[in-house]
């Protein structure tokens, strides 16, 4: 008998081997993706730069470009002209300075290299470069229409390039004779270059001693000395060009003219007058305006050499000296502000005649420039805005508006206006919704701006088409939710909703160390419009989308913490068998909305409560809630200790269900969105059992409940209600169904496969249950079990399978051991769907042998297509609203009163979800069972098997680094695994083989950027590249090449504008006239040769990627074409030397027909 068993079973294993390996056949066979078809490029950068360093701007074109920190160069024109470039090595940027009109930018980097990008082309690229190896340049000056850049360096030298070549000049300016030579010591860096606007042969040199020298560039010799008794940061001309004005360490301005160089002619400290207390707080448009005390003005303000000051004053970092046409002249400065025991907000202060207006800024100011029209500097300008860079913004300031009002900021740049922690991405967004989201948007939009346009005009918006409507929801530290249209290359702000002002904060279990409002994560269903967001206090809101105002009061929810035992409160008159109607459970979810409250304290005297903390209070009061996105329903998580927050895991939110279910750490709760009520709160250990699980730990869990189906309705009897203190106290009350009435006297409750008595002790699981239980703990195949299994992973969907247990409508649990289990829905019928209860059980399957967290799971039909969960549509549910307004609704699971009827008839947004897969109790469904896969991609394996088979695993594939995001997407209508390393490599994978398509090195190394990465279908993305920065890349070739079309240009061809015109008269006589001076001859050959080794022009050895690719494409068409040539040429001799041949042959054979006619010719006819 055991030969011939052995014999079967081989049998029947050769049977299933061999149908696996058609299968494998089958399933391989409908994967169309190559490797060709994917490529791997940034797409668009939107955000405010992270860490700005400097600030340019260019007159003619209109454009105004940002340095960084980490190497980046962002360029702005008019509203949706938005560029950002990087350097290779990511050096620090310093300074950038365009090349007016010739759509070229310099910049200078901390590596001591000067580069120069080419922004005439959509991707602007680097097409000179040089390297100083001496010396440290620290400032850099490109007069206008110039061809020689003059670099100023930390130790006080000044070096000429040439523009046009990239070449060091021999022309040299050192500092030693640039000093007096009374002076001993060194003059420090040089911190100001810049030439004379009234003659370009003289460059004023300033050093951070305090030292001016104006440089005679034809002489090569000093002109004038200039010596200022404090540290120098900036200096600035008069566009007479007669003289200057200097800002110092001390808070003081200098002004000096070109013939005195003694004593300064003005020395002023413009803020020593200014009341310490009349700094404000910003306001919200990002600048605040505070004047002087009436009465005082600049010019009588306080004189260092009249009488020394004893308050210390902030450094002015920048200084700049405006001329307007037919108004007082203009002194715009940055700092300057007193020294105080409490720290000042930054400030922009803005001279005018003798009126002195501070600005106050929300961040430190890291730099500003004025945008004037003209780029002459001899001309009378007319400066009607000024940029302001903050540390944390870009501030345009409209200097001719009254109040100095702000522009209206049109990039998005305010992503980070709190702290962004998590971030979803929507590619496939139905348009009607980012319609709607705008409409609603448009109407939160801040006032006080100005009613002027963003002066930076400069760029071209693209002609292509758009792509398909894209969404980004970020959410914030401070309880906020953005929504961004991200369609194509362009980033708006569509709407702005706050989740904290529905709470407030329990003081008494508060923790510092915590932002509780922090949003966590975040679901949305794009079809019906629902929103779920979660916060750091382990708080879960629902909202619903809205396009009118309501006012109603908000359910609540508060599920007490996990590990918590069910207690029983039976009452002393009564014996445990009569019971069944008497016994009451105190629910581990209470509902504290108007109608319901939690447990009475005289009724829960006898119990010996669980501690448990909720960090933070639902505010449940009717208020009036404007259209938008409003709160539907929300869910406060208790936590077990002020040591442990209870942190949400996974969210899955289904709308033709009306279900929604959520994981933590420790457990799953799963939530009846109808019905406004918990269904069941288990614990991660609980999913390995079987049976029902509304009975395990469900606060619906009675006194009757079956064995394996635990039916409950609303109970009819409110006399039972009355006789508790309904007042102050609600308690669930459960009735049996009629078939289960017999076993009401039971009175138990099933937890996990242990029983609990009704003395709320509960026995020690039998040793046959802790085998079980340590074997399938034993089983998981997981790098590491230090730390306690947790929920990680959910999904809802509708399952057709040849196993039992996986039929209908199941949520799929994915476990941070590794571990996927299914939980069985059942759904009432469609007219009993809000009276009914929603059944659940626990399919008792468990898939493990995963290795790291489950990070995603997808589920594929026979011809490998993704199937997706059913959903409701936003314009349904408006017209189950419609209808269901005049209609009284009643909850299962809840004990209905009056006031409870008058309550529900006064909502108008109750929804009524059916479900084509909801079947009664009693009948059997017959599935129609075709072939379904899922895909179970985890951190560092992914398998696919077949629902029919789970013993099976149809493909596996390791990773060799683990898996920091992935998700199954579609790309081309075909399934991917799509994710991102710890290595920060990004890889694709086709399913079902899971063949590697693509495998390159894409993200920065950093885990919070890569935490944030989010894949969308059709092949893009989206990641939080910096804290303040929102990068979107696509992984699709095909992608790739079209977003090149839909970026615009930078440049466009302009006229220059027309020189300023000069006076006959005061050319004649020498007044402000313009000396020029030739500089190629000053600096070019005449000069003489550089030194060596002082700078070395870095070589463009390496080309983009792109252009390398293309290259190596032409190489070997090239060779094709030159092989192609060889081969036809051989052919080509062959056919030359066959047609020699048969001309030979030709002429032989006519020469022997011209034979044979002249002996025939004078023969005749009658001789032939």
């Amino acid at each position: 008998m055991d030969k011939a068993g052995r014999k079967i079973r081989a049998a029947f294993e050769g049977l299933q081997s061999l149908w696996n390996n058609n299968q494998h056949i089958d399933l391989q066979s409908v994967e169309t993706l190559t490797p060709e078809d994917f490529a791997v490029s940034e797409i668009a950068c939107h955000g405010f730069p992270y860490q700005p360093t400097c600030l340019a701007y260019d007159p003619v074109q209109k454009l105004i470009a940002i340095g960084t920190q980490c190497g980046a160069i962002r360029i702005l024109g008019q509203p949706g002209v938005n560029v950002s470039i990087r350097h290779p090595n990511k050096s620090s940027v310093i300074q950038l300075q365009f090349i007016f009109n010739e759509g070229a930018v310099i910049s200078l980097c901390s590596d001591c290299c000067i580069h120069m990008w080419n922004i005439r082309l959509k991707r602007p690229e680097i097409v000179h470069s040089l390297r100083f190896t001496r010396e440290k340049l620290t400032l850099m000056y490109l007069p206008f229409q110039s061809n020689w850049l003059y670099l100023g360096t930390e130790k006080g030298n000044v070096h000429v390039v040439s523009i046009e070549t990239f070449t060091l000049s021999g022309y040299v300016i050192n500092w030693n004779k640039a000093i007096d030579m009374s002076q001993k010591h060194h003059p420090g860096t040089v911190v100001h270059l810049s030439e004379c606007p009234s003659d370009d042969s003289k460059l004023l040199i300033g050093y951070e001693c305090g030292t001016l020298v104006l440089w005679d560039l034809k002489d090569k010799s000093v002109d004038s000395r200039y010596q200022c008794m404090q540290r120098l940061r900036s200096a600035c001309w008069h566009c007479d060009g007669k003289q200057f004005m200097c800002a110092l360490s001390n808070g003081s301005l200098m002004t000096w003219t070109m013939k005195k160089t003694t004593e300064p002619t003005d020395l002023v400290i413009p803020l020593s007058k200014l009341d310490c207390k009349s700094f404000n707080s910003a306001a919200a448009s990002g600048a605040g305006n505070t004047k002087l005390p009436e009465g005082e003005t600049a010019g009588s303000q306080q004189r260092v050499q009249a009488a020394p000051s004893k308050q210390f004053y902030r450094p002015i970092d920048k200084v700049d000296w405006c001329t307007q046409r037919g108004s007082e002249d203009l002194v715009l400065f940055s700092g300057g502000t007193p020294f105080l025991n409490s720290e000042r907000p930054p400030c922009i202060t803005i001279m005018r005649g003798k009126s002195v207006s501070v600005l106050e800024m929300e961040h430190p100011v890291i730099t500003f420039i004025t945008l004037w029209d003209t780029p002459y500097i001899t001309e009378e300008q007319d400066c009607s805005a000024v940029a302001v860079l903050l540390q944390n913004d870009l501030v345009a300031i409209d200097l001719k508006s009254e109040g100095c009002l702000c522009f209206e900021n049109p990039y998005s740049m305010n992503i980070h206006d709190s702290p962004v922690t998590c971030c979803t991405y929507l590619s496939d967004c139905p348009i009607d919704l980012i319609r709607a989201l705008y409409a609603i948007g448009s109407k939160q939009k801040k006032r006080g701006y100005t009613s002027k346009n963003w002066p930076l005009t400069g760029g071209v918006w693209s002609s292509s088409p758009s792509s398909d409507p894209e969404l980004v929801i970020t959410g914030h530290s401070d309880g906020s939710v953005k929504f961004w249209d991200f369609s194509s290359v362009s980033l708006q702000i569509l709407y702005r909703l706050r989740t904290a002002k529905f709470f407030e904060i329990d003081e008494s279990c508060v923790r510092t160390d915590l932002n509780l409002f922090s949003i966590t994560h975040i679901l949305l269903c794009a079809a019906s419009r629902y929103l779920a967001v979660s916060g750091m206090a382990g708080h879960i809101v629902l909202f619903k989308f809205n396009r009118q105002e309501s006012s109603a009061e908000v359910p609540v929810l508060q599920i007490q913490a996990f590990g918590s035992p069910l207690y029983h409160h039976v009452s002393p008159d009564k014996s445990p068998a009569n019971t069944s109607n008497s016994a009451k459970t105190p629910p581990c979810c209470t509902n504290t909305s108007a109608n319901f409250s939690s447990l009475d304290s005289d009724s829960c005297s006898s119990l010996a409560k669980p501690v448990s903390y909720y960090p933070v209070k639902a505010k449940t009061a009717s208020t009036k809630r404007a259209c938008g996105y409003q709160t539907d329903l929300i869910c406060l998580n208790a936590w077990p200790s002020l040591s442990l927050p209870e942190a949400i895991s996974a969210m899955a939110l289904n709308s033709a269900y009306g279900l929604f279910a959520y994981g933590t750490d420790q457990g799953l709760v799963v939530v009846d969105i109808l019905q406004k009520c918990c269904i069941t709160v288990l614990e991660t250990a609980e999913l390995y059992g079987t049976g029902d699980a509304t009975s395990l730990r469900s606060p619906k869990g009675g006194a009757a409940l079956n064995e394996k189906i635990a039916s409950f309705d609303i109970s009819d009897n409110r006399q039972s209600s009355e006789k508790q203190d309904s007042a102050t106290s609600f308690t669930r009350s459960n009735t049996a169904s009629s078939e289960n009435a017999q076993h009401s006297s039971k009175a138990y409750v099933k937890m996990a496969s242990k029983s609990m008595s009704l003395a709320g002790k509960p026995p020690k699981p039998s040793p046959r249950e802790r085998t079980k239980c340590s074997s399938d703990r034993e089983s998981l195949d997981s790098p590491d079990m230090g730390f306690e299994e947790g929920v990680c992973y959910l999904e809802f969907i509708e399952n057709s399978s040849r196993i039992e247990q996986l039929n209908g409508i199941n949520l799929w649990v994915g476990t941070t051991y590794g571990t996927v289990i299914p939980v069985n829905i059942k759904l009432p019928e469609q007219e009993q769907r809000l009276d009914s209860p929603v059944q659940v059980t626990i399919a008792g399957i468990t898939l493990t042998k995963q290795c790291g967290f489950i990070l995603s799971i997808g589920f594929l039909d026979s011809q490998c297509n993704m199937l997706l969960p059913p959903v409701k549509f936003f314009k349904e549910l408006d017209q189950e609203n419609s209808l269901a307004k005049n209609r009284v609704l009643r909850r299962a699971n809840t004990l209905v009163t009056s006031v409870d009827v008058e309550g529900m008839q006064s909502k108008s947004d109750t929804l009524d979800f059916s479900s084509s897969s909801s079947s009664s109790g009693t009948e059997k469904k017959e599935w129609n069972v075709a072939e379904q896969y899922i895909v179970i991609c985890a951190e560092r394996s992914s398998r696919v098997l077949s629902l029919s088979n789970l013993s099976t695993t149809l493909f596996n594939f390791k990773y060799d680094f683990p898996f920091v995001q992935a998700s199954v997407i579609t790309f081309n209508a075909k399934p991917i695994i799509a994710g991102c390393f710890s290595s920060g490599r990004i890889a694709a994978y086709s399913i079902p083989s899971l063949r590697p398509l693509i495998d390159v090195p894409f993200f920065p190394p950093n885990l919070h950027c890569l935490e944030t990465v989010k894949f969308g279908h059709q092949g893009t993305g989206v990641y939080m590249c910096s804290p303040t920065e929102l990068l979107k890349f696509a992984i699709s070739a095909h992608f790739v090449q079209d977003s090149k079309d839909a970026l615009g240009s930078l440049y466009l061809p302009c006229v220059m504008p027309q020189p300023p015109k000069t006076n006959f008269f005061k050319e004649l006589f020498n007044i402000n006239s313009r000396n020029t001076v030739d500089r190629k001859e000053l600096f070019g050959e005449s000069c003489g040769k550089p030194l060596k080794n002082v700078a070395q022009r870095i070589p463009m050895q390496t080309l983009s990627a792109e252009v390398s690719q293309k290259k190596v494409n032409t190489t070997n068409e090239v060779a094709k074409a030159r092989l192609a040539l060889h081969e036809r040429g051989e052919k080509l001799s062959e056919v030359e030397d066959r047609t020699t041949a048969l001309l030979d042959s030709t002429k032989s054979y006519a020469d022997q027909m011209h034979e044979i006619m002249l002996k025939q010719k004078n023969k005749k006819w009658y001789q032939l």
